[in-house]
């Protein structure tokens, strides 16, 4: 299969390799930060604002790091980003081990964490063209997601497993274990050799607002991409409405435990793991972008029987359902933004596509919050899908977006 003839390739396998240990490591790093502070300070404000300082810088940094990224070698940023991830969480548990871990100093050292992440997640995905072929972007980025869907299902438990075996400590310590591997393995990719980036592509005085300017007019003035960024943030807006709205969703109309909420993102993050996987082997005779639209409209459609229906079964039901076509959504855009952008503006693109889309998922819980203290929990979901029905069908009549 195509699948496993990509992954025996030298370069690719050891930058999945670095990405996987990454976000699993970012998986049970945050785990273990937040049981961490909660024992340590017994304040959920403290755990809010961890969560905040480690998030947030992700959102407002998204131009600083395609600039970075278009103007230094990305191989290079990639280990190093690890690297200095590696030293943070490592460094926690040490200065805890001798009495010098303040909440200042904790806060500190997370937000500087969350300054760093955003050159991982974007480096990866501009460094993978230089990799793999054009024909192989769509195996390679269906199998990254996988992996990062995998990640998002076990390094929340592995990271309970460890918080309770060794300790919150040592877990966060293996967590910067991690970053340091990823590194390594990255330190192992034989120097990839991406375009020449023209000189006038960056401004001679390396003025970060003229670069940022001009990778924004280049995301804008290619149609298809701002379409795909625009189509992506309203989609994580609908999922952060999710966050919010299930848990109500279970307690206040199923009248059910953690234990049902719990099974419920299980489903859902099982049925991604096989959406994201199933993008890059199954070929449609349809364009990438109508298929895409049609996996925007069947996502909505999916939500839409919690209007009617209040049962746990319809919930795993449309969790699945959302699960499967949301998770095979993600990598498709993805390939078509590597393969439309060309090398000298990914970055940039990339940095700020990073930024516009970080916004959903806060926008949509702070959202989903509000309306529910007027509209039913399983309303809210429905009525969510109906508008992520009318989004796909708006997608279906672009023409930039239909032709990808």
């Amino acid at each position: 299969m195509e699948y496993f003839s990509l992954l025996r390739r030298r370069d690719f396998c050891l930058l999945t390799t670095a990405d996987a240990i990454s976000v699993l490591g970012d998986q049970i790093g945050l785990v273990a930060l937040l049981w961490f502070v909660m024992v340590t300070t017994n304040q959920s404000t403290n755990m809010g604002l961890l969560a905040l300082g480690f998030g947030l810088p992700g959102v407002l940094l998204g131009a600083v790091v395609g600039n970075v990224l278009d103007r230094w070698p990305r191989k290079m940023v990639l280990v190093g980003a690890n690297v200095i991830l590696g030293i943070i969480f490592t460094a926690i548990p040490y200065l805890h081990s001798i009495q010098r871990l303040s909440m200042v100093t904790l806060m500190a050292l997370i937000v500087a964490a969350g300054c760093i992440i955003p050159f991982i997640t974007v480096g990866w995905m501009v460094m993978l063209p230089n990799v793999v072929s054009t024909d192989d972007l769509g195996i390679a980025n269906s199998i990254n997601e996988t992996l990062w869907q995998a990640a998002s299902l076990i390094g929340p438990l592995a990271g309970g497993v460890l918080v309770t075996k060794l300790g919150a400590p040592v877990a966060i310590l293996l967590d910067g274990f991690s970053f340091l591997g990823a590194a390594l393995c990255l330190l192992l990719i034989k120097d990839p050799q991406p375009k020449r980036i023209p000189r006038e592509t960056l401004s001679n005085k390396s003025s970060f607002w003229l670069d940022a300017w001009s990778g924004f007019k280049y995301l804008y003035s290619t149609k298809a991409v701002w379409w795909i960024t625009l189509g992506a943030l309203f989609l994580n807006m609908a999922y952060g409405q999710l966050e919010v709205a299930l848990p109500l969703f279970v307690h206040h109309e199923l009248m059910s435990s953690a234990v049902v909420l719990g099974s419920l993102w299980m489903v859902y993050f099982i049925s991604s793991i096989c959406g994201a996987a199933a993008s890059g082997f199954v070929r449609f005779p349809l364009r990438q972008g109508t298929l895409m639209a049609f996996m925007v409209i069947g996502w909505g459609v999916s939500l839409l029987p919690l209007i009617w229906f209040h049962s746990v079964w319809v919930g795993y039901i449309t969790m699945a359902l959302a699960g499967f076509l949301f998770a095979g959504y993600i990598p498709m855009a993805r390939t078509a933004v590597q393969r439309l952008i060309p090398a000298e503006y990914q970055g940039r693109v990339f940095g700020l596509r990073t930024s516009i889309i970080g916004l959903g998922v806060p926008i949509g819980s702070y959202l989903s919050g509000i309306i529910a203290q007027w509209v039913l929990p399983s309303s809210l979901i429905g009525f969510t899908g109906a508008a992520i029905m009318i989004l796909g069908v708006l997608l279906m009549l672009i023409r930039e977006f239909r032709s990808i």
